[in-house]
């Protein structure tokens, strides 16, 4: 079958059938409507009928099957003879430099050479030769560079127009500088020859890149780049110039490259209009960092400030950076971002004598400037608001700064207050103040009532831009919550009072009351942000309040009343069990501070802490199931033993640390007991916590080895035959009612912890009753072990009686058996075995 193309009934992609009238492919969705897909059909019609003309040459007419003709389409020549040089492949990859890439670089390190040996040559020769020689010299090789750059410009060679152009005003900058060297120019200043060298530069290059639109290569960009150069050298020279005042120099340096801008986009040199307004750019960032300078360097107040006019150079920075705004031609971003930089400078300007007022007054300038800049934020129109982006952005830092600085004071305060621990009294005053006069603080910080101001003044700053424009407002709308804001409100107003000499007792309720408003806003409204930010303030109160034990107490309280709260009230089951960890921390804590509070020792106070949490954990499953918010309260009231683990360890060693130290080991055993006994308790009565048990053994246990080692008891029996005992009477009951388990798993644990240590004691000191009383145990547990057909106690008493008795007879028959005899009786063991 011959090949085809062009063939309407499939797909020219994935060769699929295609359906008639269809517009796309079913199978690849290849478009098949269009101009492109027409194109393609006609395409693959011409290759059929290519192919079928290749096919008449080799077979009969008749013998090719007819293919479709296109219109317009004509014979087309066979291929042409292979001799005949082949093209290379349109889409054949190229490997190297693109052709034109390879004279460009040569003519630009051409140019270089050149510009180099004009250099030394003028170095070396110029000495040399006379007035006319130099002249010449000049002269000829200036006009040599520039008539080949023309030349070559009409010619149509781009790459060497652009060199030539080069090395001719690369050359044209040496014969100004030749000449004033040769004294031809007088004897100008440094400045003075910088801006005649500019001037030059800037005129010349700018005419050639002029002329060069009447030739073949239409722009010289190297011509315009010197442009740019000299624009940038007379600017410097007008700059640093010391006819004039430094200010007035500085303004016709910004001047001079402006005009270029002017001049340049006047006559469409697009290059040079971009350079000379980054040169622009440049001077005018030297003007305005003079004029902040000069502003800065001496005290001024407004009379000096405008009498001496030191604020001109600032005002005019102002002026020239706010052009832009006037021109519509300008883009909006580009007016705007203007305006944003205009305007504090103008302020700063106006207001530069504020700085050197007293710290509260200079404050109060900045909260003052910015309040004032976000009425026009909020009022004018999109996107006019952002103009005073600036200026709130100064004034927004100041008051960041200052807010900071009296919030690390704040915090540095309440540290000095918390500690040492419960050293103080609930009446005490924070430490004095540092003194003020007037409204300057001689410790350098400003009036601490200022610290709420400026976050109000923030906020509202914040509002203004959320108004003015849709990405501030998306920006700024997670801040701008109102649960934020009564935080950052509450916390300001503690900071300030922390700054004061108050009573401490004002800055704990005021820490208190914020925490447990924000927990009644999260109870009103469910919103987790509002219990989150309570949990910031509880605990900065119990920091706080370490400074008395009778404000310790009182944290505490607030913090259970708040914990219990959210414990019983949330509906979540994961923010109820972590409520009900706090809860029982808080518990025990405050327990333990009411206590020392009503005179108790240091350890009685904790022993009332470990005996809330003995009742509170065993007792809580036992409280009514609606109580609880949540839907599933057996789980939620795990909080309360996930928190009362590590509660209970804590108030045990601070209990030992505290306790005299010949009482140490008695108050750790009753600790010990008293978390036991609640273990304990707990895996009695439930019956989903029965491994709790083994650790209230284990404390227990713990307990009463602590107990015997303090009373100087150290012999193994004492400690491990009581807790062996409890095990076997596990063991027991587990035999009577699971009659399906092994006498080895019920009883092989305590029958192991009372014979092991004993065992081990005895093979160390084999003499003594100890030996004695543990035979005659293992021969009884034989015996009984034998009569009740049980295997764990025969095998016990097996093991450790003949370990006890080889270790008695090993010094008679280490010293009266020969080693044959014990080698034989080994081997036969073996056998046996």
């Amino acid at each position: 079958m011959s090949t085809r193309y062009a063939d309407p009934a499939r797909c020219p992609d994935c060769v699929a059938a295609l359906p008639p009238g269809s517009e796309a492919c079913p199978h690849c969705g290849l478009p098949l409507r269009g101009e492109v897909a027409a194109r393609l059909y006609a395409s693959l019609a011409l290759a059929d009928q290519l192919l079928a003309t290749l096919r008449a040459a080799r077979v009969p007419a008749a013998a090719t099957p007819p293919f479709p003709t296109v219109p317009g389409v004509r014979d087309v020549p066979a291929y042409p003879a292979a001799a005949a040089p082949r093209r290379a492949s349109a889409g054949r990859s190229r490997r190297g430099w693109r052709t034109a890439s390879v004279p460009a670089v040569l003519l630009t390190l051409g140019a270089g050479c050149l510009l180099v040996a004009a250099v030394v040559f003028l170095a070396v020769a110029w000495s040399v030769l006379g007035v006319g020689g130099r002249t010449a010299t000049l002269v000829v090789l200036t006009a040599v560079a520039g008539g080949l750059a023309a030349w070559l410009a009409r010619r149509g060679v781009r790459a060497a127009a652009e060199s030539l152009t080069l090395v001719g005003l690369g050359l044209l900058g040496l014969d100004v500088v030749g000449a004033d060297h040769a004294g031809w120019l007088g004897d100008p200043s440094t400045p003075a020859l910088l801006g005649f060298l500019g001037s030059v530069l800037a005129a010349v290059a700018a005419a050639a890149a002029c002329a060069a639109r009447w030739t073949p290569v239409r722009t010289l960009v190297a011509a315009e780049l010197a442009a740019v150069v000299g624009v940038a050298l007379a600017a410097t020279g007008v700059g640093s110039g010391q006819v004039l005042p430094t200010s007035t120099s500085l303004l016709l340096a910004v001047a001079v490259p402006a005009g270029a801008v002017v001049l340049a986009r006047s006559v469409r040199l697009r290059v040079t209009a971009t350079g000379a307004a980054a040169v622009t750019g440049v001077s005018w960032l030297v003007l305005t960092g003079y004029a902040l300078e000069r502003l800065a360097e001496h005290d001024r107040t407004w009379a000096t400030l405008w009498e001496r006019a030191d604020a001109w150079p600032l005002l005019a920075a102002a002026s020239l950076a706010a052009v832009p705004v006037g021109l519509r031609r300008c883009p909006m971003l580009a007016r705007v971002a203007a305006a944003a930089v205009a305007e504090p400078l103008a302020v700063w300007a106006a207001l530069a004598p504020a700085a050197h007022l007293p710290q509260t007054g200079a404050v109060l300038v900045a909260l003052g400037v910015l309040v004032l800049a976000a009425v026009p934020t909020a009022l004018a129109r999109r996107p006019w608001g952002l103009a005073q982006a600036g200026t709130q952005t100064a004034a927004g830092l100041v008051a960041l700064v200052v807010t900071g600085a009296l919030v690390a004071n704040a915090l540095d305060r309440a540290l000095d207050a918390a500690v040492p621990v419960w050293a103080g009294a609930a009446g005490d005053r924070l430490p004095t103040a540092p003194t003020w006069a007037g409204s300057t603080w001689q410790s350098g910080l400003p009036a601490p009532w200022l610290l709420p101001v400026c976050l109000v003044a923030l906020a509202g700053t914040g509002w203004a831009l959320r108004v003015a424009d849709r990405t501030a407002d998306r920006v700024l709308a997670p801040i701008a919550d109102p649960r934020l804001g009564a935080a950052a409100l509450a916390g300001s107003l503690a900071a300030a009072l922390l700054l004061l000499a108050v009573p401490v007792w004002l800055v704990l309720t005021v820490l208190l009351a914020a925490g447990a408003g924000l927990a009644a806003w999260w109870w009103a409204g469910r919103s987790p942000g509002a219990l989150a930010l309570s949990s910031l303030f509880l605990p900065a109160g119990l920091v706080l309040s370490l400074h008395a034990a009778g404000l310790s107490a009182a944290a505490l309280a607030v913090t259970v009343t708040v914990a219990a709260w959210v414990h019983l009230a949330a509906r979540g089951r994961p923010l109820a069990t972590a409520a009900g960890a706090v809860l029982a921390v808080a518990l025990a804590a405050d327990a333990a501070t009411w206590a020392h509070v009503a005179g108790a020792t240091p350890t009685l106070a904790v022993l009332a802490g470990l005996l809330v949490l003995a009742v509170l954990v065993p007792a809580a499953p036992y409280a009514p199931g609606r109580w609880w918010a949540v839907e599933d309260p057996v789980r939620a009231r795990a909080g309360l033993e996930v928190g009362a683990v590590p509660a209970a360890a804590a108030l045990a060693v601070v209990g030992a640390l505290l306790a005299p130290t010949s009482q140490a080991g008695s108050w750790l055993a009753v600790y010990l007991t008293v978390a036991g006994a609640s273990a304990s308790v707990v895996a009695l009565l439930r019956r989903d916590r029965r491994a709790v048990g083994w650790a209230g053994g284990l404390l227990l246990a713990a307990a009463t080895w602590v107990r015997l080692w303090d009373q100087g008891v150290r012999v193994p029996e004492a400690y491990t035959l009581p807790t062996a005992a409890a095990l076997l009477a596990v063991g027991l009951v587990r035999l009577r009612r699971d009659g399906r388990t092994g006498t080895l798993r019920a009883l092989g644990p305590g029958l192991g912890l009372a014979l092991t240590p004993s065992l081990l004691w005895a093979l160390r000191e084999p003499a003594g009753p100890r030996e004695l009383l543990l035979g005659v145990g293992c021969l009884a547990l034989v015996l009984a072990g034998a009569w009740l057909r049980w295997t764990a106690p025969v095998a016990a008493g097996a093991v450790v009686g003949g370990l006890l008795v080889v270790r008695l007879a090993a010094p008679y028959v280490g010293d009266s058996v020969p080693r044959w005899v014990l080698i034989g009786l080994a081997g036969a063991l073996l056998v046996t075995i």
